[in-house]
């Protein structure tokens, strides 16, 4: 995937990337309100109460479909409002469409998550990478544009579709899809929306502040700068990945737990996965801070050379969100109302603070108030979660990795400047630039697994906790 995008970047330019980003941007914060926060609260039930996972998810059909005729309604009578670009809104109304098709999938999705089949969900996304990687390619070799790239999202709901109603008969033997249209339970209905309410609004105060600041770069700054943060904000997007799969794989486990009152076994896990992933996040910070520039020319070419500053604060945002993200998961299931108020707040820090700095710091301060809406998120989820839930430890599972950072950033410093001095050849940059990565991200690895053994971070079960922990993830 990583692949593709090089290339995608390179044959968009910034003010093409910036148009492209734009509109998955915007048709995302659409898309929030066709879930309405009822996954999450459809998972939780179907977890606790597994005798009735048919009704829930004939009555999540339903409101899915309702939802979807709506805000692509809303959507695309905004945009025209908007006087969008031509091919602008025209990839919108394509987008839209991949966007309602995704949405139809959730109930399929619930299904599958609060049965733990996750195996078949990671193979749909694979396919989704893969249709993906395909129009990118399809795109560049055929000279293609953006409204030939958002069509990958139509084909991949429709296809996404046709697996999981396969896929969940093995859960619900006789889908019956259609018949959820006729034996609607409007009681049913009622109390998910309501209990849901929370939820909906968690995951839309979380989408906004994640996803509005690409739309109000491009409304303040224009596509030219919108493409040079979207090519930082790639990354992020590329390392959010794994912990959003490991925050959606434990979130049933949580909710199954907690309501078995279990609370030994929660705080276990909780300890088990955090140090793990805060030792992850740390050298994911300090070293894509420290190789910022090459990352960037390797990833979208020398044209997006200006959005390298960008990268070195932003790659804070997904260390943070790996360290936390445990924490995340359980504040979602069992604690939705403080997680709707802490996110709220967020929101509005964000945007009132994009408003503020964008005109004064650029894109840079996009990317400090993406770190700031993280960090504060991280701390107060964790505090939430050690007040009321569980009262895990933190720091003695933190100081080590600090440590072994701290050694392997000196020597990617002092390394970076070494292998320019050492090893001058008259390449391209992106060849010198994919060098320098390789050979410190090479040296960087060796160095921090080095000192987190010598302070003997490892233990004698480590091993086999690590290879679940990728077989889930």
């Amino acid at each position: 995937m990583a692949v593709a995008y090089v290339f995608l970047f390179r044959y968009l330019g910034t003010y093409g990337a910036g148009q492209y980003q734009f509109v998955l941007s915007y048709v995302t914060i659409f898309g929030i309100v066709i879930d309405f926060g009822v996954q999450q609260y459809i998972i939780k039930k179907m977890s606790e109460e597994p005798e009735h996972q048919k009704r829930y998810f004939h009555n999540f059909i339903a409101i899915e479909a309702v939802l979807a005729i709506i805000v692509y309604s809303a959507l695309t009578l905004i945009s025209y409002l908007n006087h969008y670009d031509p091919v602008v809104y025209h990839a919108i109304l394509i987008s839209g469409l991949g966007m309602v098709s995704i949405g139809l999938t959730y109930p399929f999705l619930a299904v599958m998550s609060a049965n733990h089949d996750l195996r078949k969900v990671a193979f749909i996304n694979f396919m989704n990478s893969l249709i993906n990687v395909i129009f990118i390619f399809s795109a560049v070799i055929f000279e293609k544009y953006i409204v030939f790239l958002v069509t990958s999202q139509v084909v991949f709901g429709i296809t996404s579709l046709i697996l999981y109603y396969q896929f969940v008969k093995k859960h619900l033997q006789k889908p019956a899809v259609l018949s959820a249209f006729t034996n609607i339970d409007w009681k049913l209905i009622k109390t998910v929306l309501r209990a849901a309410a929370p939820f909906a609004l968690l995951v839309g105060f979380s989408t906004i502040y994640n996803r509005i600041d690409t739309v109000l770069i491009y409304r303040i700054l224009g596509p030219d700068q919108t493409g040079l943060y979207s090519s930082a904000y790639k990354f992020f997007d590329l390392i959010g990945f794994f912990p959003s799969v490991v925050s959606f794989s434990l979130y049933p486990i949580f909710a199954g737990l907690m309501v078995r009152n279990e609370m030994t076994q929660v705080r276990e896990t909780i300890e088990k996965y955090f140090r793990f992933l805060i030792a992850l996040a740390l050298p994911i910070g300090v070293g894509g801070s420290l190789l910022a520039l090459p990352i960037i020319i390797v990833l979208a070419g020398e044209q997006f050379i200006s959005a390298a500053p960008v990268l070195a604060i932003l790659v804070w945002a997904p260390a943070i969100l790996i360290s936390y993200i445990v924490a995340n998961s359980l504040v979602i299931s069992q604690l939705t109302r403080f997680a709707v108020i802490i996110t709220s707040i967020n929101m509005v820090i964000n945007v009132a603070g994009n408003i503020v700095l964008l005109p004064i710091l650029g894109i840079k301060a996009a990317a400090i108030m993406t770190v700031i809406s993280e960090a504060i998120q991280a701390l107060l989820y964790i505090y939430f979660v050690k007040t009321k839930i569980a009262d895990f430890a933190v720091a003695r599972f933190l100081w080590k990795p600090v440590i072994a950072s701290a050694v392997m950033g000196v020597v990617i410093w002092f390394g970076r400047a070494y292998i320019q001095n050492v090893f001058i050849f008259d390449w391209p940059a992106v060849a010198l630039s994919a060098l320098n990565l390789i050979v410190l991200m090479v040296v960087g690895a060796v160095v921090y697994g080095g000192v987190l053994a010598i302070l003997k971070f490892f233990k004698a079960d480590d091993m086999v906790f690590v290879k679940s922990l990728v077989k889930r993830a």
